[in-house]
């Protein structure tokens, strides 16, 4: 298989060979009985040119799989005794960032004292090649398609909250329609939004203008708990202050969107052991803290003693 993804990949017989530091003829040797044992014909071969049949085309691009699964399955045991050090640069949302991040990352350079970490919450979507990081948490809604590797923390649901201070002066919404004329905090970087609302059997798609706009969740929870108006915020973020009586559900039979948390990575090959123990922990960390199974929420920030986190946000 190694043979004839080279063979594949440069073109011939002879540029596989010299990759690979073989003979020419072992590589038409090894191609040969590759291909009487699978009873298919996976090249064809001219004086001039070579290139994979369909079923060539197919089997190059599994072996490719296989290949970088089993280069990556070496890689994780030559490396499982290599105590993790240097540099660890993460991305994130500015919500978890602010709210999740910084116990795991504390605990983690605690375990680790050779890791540095440097944090940049933003709620923009960054390059992760282009900017250096090694990985990001991004919110991705549920029909996001993403070539980006990674693994999913949770889904979160996003619905209507005001504060009791609203709610005992305005009353409660009965149906999503009636919402034009309520005062609402919006998220974004215009006062026009557009609030998806859905429940079993109906959807309601509205356009609201609101009486005030923020591009911070955490400024949108704060304008809800000084009663500015109706918003919309993950129910993860206003679980205790509904539980307190700070706010109130609006429309709760009502979901308005529905995001998945991931972890994400350019590759899943090679990953340096800092970066795959901190992507286990940021699991750990996640289901044990946030989980949307009324699980307590994470702590506030643990000391470091010492070590360096530097923490940079960038409000877009």
């Amino acid at each position: 298989m190694a043979t004839f993804v080279a063979v594949v990949k440069s073109g011939g017989f002879r540029g596989a060979a010299t990759s690979m530091r073989i003979p020419r003829s072992t590589v038409s040797h090894r191609i040969a009985r590759l291909e009487q044992d699978l009873g298919v014909r996976l090249l064809e071969r001219t004086t001039r040119r070579l290139r994979t049949t369909d079923v060539g085309e197919a089997f190059y691009e599994r072996c490719v799989r296989i290949l970088a699964d089993v280069e990556d399955a070496h890689f994780s045991v030559a490396n499982v005794r290599q105590a993790p050090r240097g540099t660890l640069r993460v991305a994130c949302t500015l919500l978890f960032g602010h709210l999740h991040l910084m116990p795991v990352a504390a605990a983690f350079m605690r375990k680790y004292p050779d890791v540095e970490i440097e944090i940049v919450a933003s709620n923009r979507r960054v390059n992760l090649v282009e900017e250096g990081f090694d990985l990001a948490v991004v919110a991705m809604a549920s029909n996001e398609d993403s070539s980006l590797v990674g693994r999913k923390l949770t889904t979160s649901e996003f619905r209507c909250f005001a504060g009791a201070g609203y709610v005992a002066a305005r009353g409660l919404p009965a149906h999503p329609d009636e919402l034009p004329s309520h005062r609402c905090v919006v998220y974004g970087d215009s006062r026009q939004a557009s609030w998806r609302f859905e429940r079993p059997g109906e959807t309601r798609t509205l356009a609201i203008r609101g009486c005030l706009s923020v591009n911070s969740l955490v400024m949108a929870h704060l304008a809800a708990l000084q009663n500015v108006g109706l918003t919309v915020l993950p129910s993860f973020m206003c679980r205790d202050d509904v539980g307190a009586g700070r706010l109130g559900r609006v429309l709760p039979e009502w979901i308005v969107e529905r995001a998945e948390m991931r972890v994400v990575y350019p590759s899943n090959r090679y990953l340096a052991p800092r970066v795959r123990l901190f992507v286990d922990a940021l699991i750990a960390g996640y289901d044990e803290s946030i989980a949307p199974d009324d699980r307590r929420r994470a702590s506030g920030p643990t000391a470091t003693r010492g070590r360096r986190v530097r923490l940079r946000t960038a409000m877009k």
